[in-house]
């Protein structure tokens, strides 16, 4: 039997894409039918909808009304899929959700162009359809802005990282790029438009302090998810995805500290290749030698600790002012994302 947080996701998740749909299907139909194809094709694909569940549950527990709140948490879905498809080009992510990524399933220049009509449709959406009243469509486009200018400058960090040597990356590097390319938007972004659409403004300290934690947890669980994905699950990835990009994370740099010297120094030369150079049984080697190392294990603990400070914060300072039973769902939410598996 689901729980009453599992109801709530499910019925989240269909409301989000049916607003996804309706929107969707009327902006693109003067577009040309391949066109209107690629820019539907991610949305359709339908993700967790995990940030605007969050949106909608801060939203929900700070006396918001849900229609509108679930219209501009759609809007922020399509943000979300944008992102990530830019992501997979600039990381050369050959799979999202299980099927080819949008630049390999389309070609690059009919990827990039759908991307740059996605992005527009955002703040149409935004504007167009969920007809906000002016004060509030200001405050709510500024949030939108901000995940944008945040996220994108995260994404850089994350790009001039892969120059990095990985013996030379610190956890601090590692920690900077995730507070901005995921914590913000994955976490304090949602919260802030929930309580922003229900008056709450007051809790904006908080919400940020709350979603640098928690994101991180979220950046560093989803690192040690992709280290020991091995491709039969519902990860939706290419096993050993981060190994294959040269991502520089904690679960790899905590590997290199605790890998005999040797097979350090192998990880790192190994690390320091483009993609193109590594072969897939380097790429199986190296993310066998991770696991090994207890890098996972170690980290993942990291991550429970990051998100007993999130608990620690919420419970203090943004509970009190919930109506019931939405703080109790979002308490809920917090512990689920630590023990997520996919």
């Amino acid at each position: 039997m689901k729980t009453q947080l599992e109801l709530f996701l499910s019925s989240c998740r269909d409301g989000v894409f049916r607003h996804v749909r309706a929107y969707l299907e009327k902006r693109t139909a003067p577009l040309p039918p391949a066109m209107r194809a690629c820019v539907k094709d991610y949305p359709y694909r339908r993700g967790k909808a995990l940030r605007p569940a969050l949106a909608l549950l801060f939203a929900r527990a700070y006396g918001g009304r849900p229609g509108p709140a679930l219209k501009v948490a759609s809007a922020y879905q399509l943000l979300e899929d944008w992102g990530l498809g830019r992501d997979d080009i600039l990381d050369g992510g050959q799979l999202r959700r299980g099927l080819p990524a949008l630049h390999l399933r389309y070609g690059l220049p009919r990827a990039l162009n759908a991307l740059d009509m996605l992005h527009d449709c955002v703040f149409d959406m935004l504007y167009v359809y969920c007809r906000l009243p002016a004060g509030e469509y200001g405050r709510v486009r500024a949030i939108f802005a901000e995940a944008t200018e945040v996220t994108l400058g995260g994404q850089h960090l994350d790009i001039e990282a892969r120059e990095i040597p990985l013996e030379k990356f610190t956890p601090g590097a590692y920690l900077r790029i995730a507070e901005r390319k995921t914590a913000f938007y994955t976490v304090t972004v949602p919260c802030l438009l929930g309580a922003e659409l229900a008056g709450a403004r007051g809790q904006s300290a908080a919400i940020r302090e709350f979603g640098r934690l928690l994101g991180a947890a979220f950046q560093i669980t989803d690192d040690v998810l992709d280290a020991e994905n091995d491709g039969t699950g519902l990860f939706g990835k290419a096993p050993g995805n981060d190994i294959l990009e040269g991502k520089r994370t904690l679960v790899a740099l905590e590997a290199f500290r605790r890998l005999p010297p040797a097979a350090a120094r192998r990880l790192a030369r190994l690390y320091s290749l483009p993609p193109a150079a590594k072969s897939a049984a380097a790429v199986a080697a190296a993310r066998r030698a991770i696991l090994a190392s207890g890098a996972p294990a170690a980290c993942r603990a990291r991550a429970q600790a990051l998100t007993a400070a999130a608990a620690a914060v919420f419970e203090k300072s943004l509970l009190p002012a919930m109506r019931p039973p939405g703080g109790r769902l979002i308490a809920e939410f917090i512990q689920a994302l630590g023990r997520r598996t996919f």
